[in-house]
């Protein structure tokens, strides 16, 4: 047990935390992202609860998702006006329904359930990790502690986000193919894409061969595309019912845009304004975000290994980091939720043969969790 000690260490850091959003009266509302300053009405059956509200702020996108979760039928017309984009947060429905489920319906169990269901992602996380970082070295300690507390993961929890349980999801259906249980795997696949709808790019990683028990190309690209069929059904299904209510739009802002022009933009715009008005850990922590993203995919470039899953779905969100677009950028911490599969990729994968190289690699691209357990404070 002796050498599971750090992770517990770590575990009990994550709580005190976690431990101070959270308030009698409002419970863990905090982590639900509302806001004092946002002036779009809220559905019925939330004004009837106590819900923490950030002063000075129009919160964040979470006070959207947990309203979904209170009525996951969409049938309240009130959503239309409660929710910034509805089709856009709609489809992505699995943590609002899974709340709702576990909830029973009742408001005040919904919210504080739709608000600590990433922390109890970032646990399974956690041990999904184990995986690929058993406890045998510090090294491997540092990976994991890389990932759990990056700016990705901390921030999909602090504001209650899909992120990290579809980055989760994505690790278990790895995780399950490595262990030949296709199946289970295809079903994880499938629900990852209700998580959030990017994780329809994750069936290309049931194509990479297992070097536990090989198989032709020919049956991995059945499976892969059987896998992908299954989540574009699913997601397309519930996408269909979603648009019989709210108009449907393929996509909430410049989210996506050309390959580095988002990129070149948003760090051109943190030079000029840590130039023009001074120091601001938004835009230095911004170039160091994306300089360290831009890292850790050119490192996985670098080192190709078409047989690791895990390479597979670093070079997945690689590429769709270098299309994110200036809204992304605008607050660099959803860059680093959406590139979260990579930044996990890059630790589990990152060569400690050569310590001084690795130990420098680690640090100086990680250098974003710094802020993230800042922005918790």
């Amino acid at each position: 047990m002796k050498r599971y000690l750090p992770h517990f260490l770590a575990a009990l850091f994550f709580f005190s935390l976690l431990a101070s959003k959270f308030d009698a009266q409002h419970g863990f509302s905090e982590l639900a992202g509302f806001g004092q300053d946002y002036d779009r009405p809220q559905i019925p059956a939330l004004r009837e609860l106590e819900i923490y509200e950030k002063p000075d702020s129009t919160g964040y996108d979470g006070q959207f998702y947990v309203q979904i979760a209170l009525d996951p039928t969409l049938s309240d017309p009130a959503l239309a006006e409660a929710v910034d984009h509805p089709s856009y947060r709609a489809r992505r429905i699995l943590q609002p329904a899974f709340a709702y489920a576990l909830g029973f319906g009742q408001p005040w169990l919904i919210l504080q359930i739709h608000s600590l269901l990433n922390v109890a992602s970032l646990a399974l996380c956690g041990i999904l990790l184990l995986r690929w970082l058993p406890a045998v070295s510090w090294e491997n300690f540092a990976r994991w502690a890389a990932c759990i507390f990056s700016m990705g993961a901390l921030e999909s929890v602090r504001y209650s986000l899909a992120d990290l349980p579809a980055t989760t999801l994505a690790l278990a259906t790895i995780a399950l193919l490595d262990s030949t249980r296709g199946k289970l795997a295809v079903a994880a696949n499938a629900l990852a894409a209700l998580s959030k709808e990017t994780s329809l790019i994750n069936a290309a990683t049931f194509l990479s061969p297992s070097e536990s028990e090989p198989s032709t190309f020919k049956k991995r690209l059945l499976h892969g595309c059987i896998a992908g069929a299954i989540a574009l059904a699913s997601l397309g299904l519930w996408m269909l019912y979603v648009s019989s209510v709210f108009p449907l739009t393929v996509n909430a802002s410049d989210n996506i845009g050309i390959p580095f022009a988002g990129i070149y933009r948003g760090l051109a715009e943190s030079f000029q304004e840590l130039a023009a008005s001074g120091f601001s850990d938004r835009y230095f922590f911004r170039i160091l975000a994306i300089a360290g993203l831009l890292f850790q995919f050119a490192y996985l470039l670098a080192k190709p290994s078409p047989r690791n899953r895990i390479w597979t779905l670093g070079i997945l969100y690689g590429c769709l980091f270098l299309t994110l677009g200036d809204a992304v950028w605008r607050g660099y911490w959803a860059g680093c939720r959406i590139a979260l599969p990579l930044t996990i990729a890059f630790n589990i994968l990152l060569s400690s043969k050569n310590k001084a190289f690795f130990w420098t690699a680690l640090v100086l691209s990680n250098l974003t969790v710094a802020h993230a357990i800042i922005r918790w404070l």
